[in-house]
């Protein structure tokens, strides 16, 4: 019997694996509908020179390349050549004016060794008074001669007998005016726009002097010759300047509907060039492999998914509803897509799918839908053409992975409805910071980057805030047990709730202590200690048609069952099982709490009335009537309610028991659960169980602790 049904869950398992493979394969073809059908675009006929055949606009955002070079060659035009000063020019001219003053020496000196070679004498060999003219000493070609050996050589002869004929002091003061000024100028920079002012400065000063004229003369020379523009076009600093300028220039954007060319127009080198660019002339960069490289791209990426769901999520790629819900979700979440794409490409509604199936699903489904749809959508957010795979594809990609991870964490760590609105700001924000870190590499322009954060940054907030409103919708007509519903459930303010607590306080009270045992024990074994405690909460709603038939809500001293038979007695007591799946249903009571309810008590015994049918009968009565229909518990959670129902019951009928006795208690009802098969058909193990045993006598030693007697007044002494 055991091993038919194994094989059946097997085969149940293969089927419902199958089918789910089928609905992937539908969810691959829609989203391969909706990328073909955006991503392709029309291609025109048109050529420069010719009229457009009707009106062209732009299928996404583009640069304007043409009017932006035209800025940038405004930009370069109008910086200014970068002057540097030369200073190895400036010192050969510095060195040059000083070794005219050093060869003027020398040449004053040879002079002078001339003049006293031939110097006069008298007979006796005593020098004479030497009153010669220097023309008379050095003949005019001789002197000639010398002064072309100069560093500035001279060819007027009466310049040079002056310079002959002057001072020591005075061509030391020359050289003293005339040296410095040209060093100050020539050192500091001097450019050929301010050449002649400074020459002219300087001729002025020198005017000014006791000098005499042709000594003056002689300075006006230097100036001429040595005073040169120091600060000359430094080309190569030129053009990194205007390339600096140019590449601050703010690129001409063509928005995404813009009209390239109107019908009619004569198409320009620029628009050709444009429309080259955007991919829609006929004819040029035609790329017929494109569609199966999506479809292509596309299919590996679904085909990684469903490796990743048959891997780690087996229970939910055979669960037909489980599958079709994701089906739905990420539909949904296409049709979205294909909706912003025309509105624009950069905003990805994934979120959409990653925080529905957080809640609905799991986390680690969101996580696979998260990587699936980031990539999926991302080949979309470049918008068509050769922006396929740019850079916006990629910080798009980049800060939906990233920032829809992030929502995940959030959203799991939370169990009220408006985390999701907190998961939305922390997906926008991370998916910011991802899009701000990205084009601050790629160099993009401020106004881009704004463009682009906010789109990743606000979209995510608005999908939240609708995930929260339609939320409850996927709730109830897929009947999801969540968090937040689950929350509300064990609300005081329920209908249900209510009632048990006026119509039956005893079953109130008695499914708040199973509840607080059960909430606990699941939490020992990592069960949903939320599901626990509300299957617990509601687990004997059935007793509310007859409280009366409960000795929990008997407060008057008598007992109904003593006037009705054994078998009418179980009947009613077993029959509070059928009333809670009734009540339930009518309140819209999630199916996993009512599961919980159905299987709470298995198939486990009405014993009491059964020994008192056996007693009364005098031999053996039908155990099978006396015995609930089932089913047996096949989750934790609702093995763990079986288990606290029974030992909450029997420990409190124990009265003031000590410690000792509520374990014996406890063990002796969970043993009694398990020989009876009542696990037969749930995935609990005995170090499970074991650790549920220690939870409950810990709950217990909270709840029944003893307490200080308080004296009676008349033992007060005053």
């Amino acid at each position: 019997m055991a091993n038919d049904r194994r094989k059946k869950k097997r085969r149940f398992r293969s089927t419902g694996q199958f089918i789910g493979l089928l609905l992937l394969a539908g969810l691959f073809a829609l989203n391969a509908l909706v990328a073909l059908a955006s991503l392709s675009q029309r291609k025109y006929s048109v050529s420069v020179g010719a009229a457009a055949p009707e009106t062209i606009c732009a299928t996404r955002e583009i640069e304007d390349v043409g009017a932006t070079e035209t800025r940038k060659q405004a930009a370069r035009a109008a910086v200014e050549t970068v002057f540097a000063l030369d200073e190895e020019l400036a010192n050969t001219l510095i060195s040059g004016v000083e070794s005219f003053f050093d060869a003027l020496a020398e040449l004053r000196a040879e002079a002078a060794a001339i003049r006293a070679a031939d110097a006069p004498v008298a007979a006796d060999g005593t020098p004479l008074t030497d009153d010669r003219s220097w023309q008379v000493v050095v003949l005019q070609d001789e002197l000639l001669t010398m002064l072309a050996k100069l560093p500035m050589p001279l060819s007027d002869a009466s310049l040079g007998y002056e310079l002959l004929s002057a001072t020591d002091e005075e061509l030391l003061r020359l050289k003293e005016i005339v040296v410095p000024k040209i060093t100050e100028q020539l050192t500091a920079g001097l450019s050929e726009e301010a050449l002649e002012s400074t020459a002219a400065s300087a001729l002025r000063e020198l005017q000014i002097t006791t000098l005499p004229t042709r000594l003056k003369e002689l300075g006006e020379m230097l100036y001429d010759r040595y005073l040169q523009p120091t600060l000359l076009p430094d080309e190569e600093a030129t053009a990194r300047e205007r390339e600096l300028a140019a590449d601050t220039v703010t690129p001409v954007v063509i928005s995404r509907g813009s009209v390239i060319v109107e019908k009619g127009e004569t198409v320009t080198s620029s628009d050709y060039a444009t429309l080259v660019s955007l991919g829609l002339v006929s004819g040029v960069n035609d790329n017929g492999l494109f569609p199966l490289g999506v479809v292509g791209a596309l299919l590996a990426a679904y085909v990684l998914f469903a490796w990743y769901l048959q891997r780690a999520l087996p229970s939910l790629l055979a669960s037909s509803k489980q599958m079709f819900m994701l089906l739905l979700i990420v539909g949904i979440a296409i049709l979205l897509e294909w909706a912003c794409f025309l509105l624009e490409p950069r905003i990805v509604p994934s979120l959409l799918a990653v925080l529905l199936c957080t809640v609905l699903l799991s986390r680690e489904a969101a996580q696979a839908v998260n990587v699936l749809l980031a990539l999926s959508f991302g080949l979309m957010a470049g918008g068509n053409g050769s922006g396929m795979l740019g850079s916006s594809s990629l910080l798009s990609v980049a800060a939906s992975l990233l920032g829809g991870q992030a929502a995940i964490l959030v959203a799991t760590g939370n169990e009220r409805r408006g985390s999701l609105i907190a998961a939305g700001g922390a997906a926008g924000g991370v998916g910011a910071i991802v899009v701000l870190s990205g084009c601050a590499i790629l160099g993009k322009s401020f106004d881009e980057t704004l463009i682009h954060s906010g789109l990743v940054l606000l979209p995510p907030v608005v999908i939240a805030v609708f995930c929260v409103g339609m939320l409850s919708v996927w709730e109830n007509v897929f009947d999801v047990v969540t968090p937040a519903r689950l929350h509300e459930l064990l609300n005081g303010n329920h209908p249900l709730q209510r009632k048990m607590m006026t119509v039956a306080p005893g079953t109130f009270h008695h499914s708040m202590m199973t509840a607080s045992l059960a909430e606990g024990a699941a939490e020992a074994i990592g069960a949903n200690a939320l599901l626990a405690r509300a299957g617990a909460a509601y687990h004997d709603v059935g007793k509310l048609r007859r409280p009366a038939y409960f000795s929990e809500n008997q407060t008057d001293g008598r007992n109904i069952h003593d006037t009705l038979s054994p078998a009418e007695s179980a009947d009613f007591i077993i029959a509070h099982q059928r009333d809670a799946e009734a009540l339930l249903q009518k309140y819209h009571v999630p199916a996993a709490v009512r599961a919980i309810a159905a299987e709470h008590h298995g198939t486990t015994l009405v014993a009491y009335f059964y020994h008192k049918a056996k007693q009364a009968a005098g031999q053996a009565v039908d155990e099978a009537a006396y015995r609930y229909p089932g089913p047996r518990p096949t989750t934790r959670e609702s093995a763990i309610v079986m288990f606290a129902d029974s030992c909450e019951a029997a420990v409190r009928s124990l009265g003031d028991a000590t410690a000792e006795q509520m374990a014996d208690m406890v063990h002796k009802v969970i043993r009694g659960k398990i020989d009876d098969g009542q696990l037969a058909d749930c995935p609990i193990t005995m170090q499970e169980i074991a650790r549920i045993e220690k939870s409950f006598l810990l709950t217990f030693s909270g709840i029944l602790h003893d307490r200080v007697r308080y004296p009676e007044e008349e033992d007060v002494q005053i």
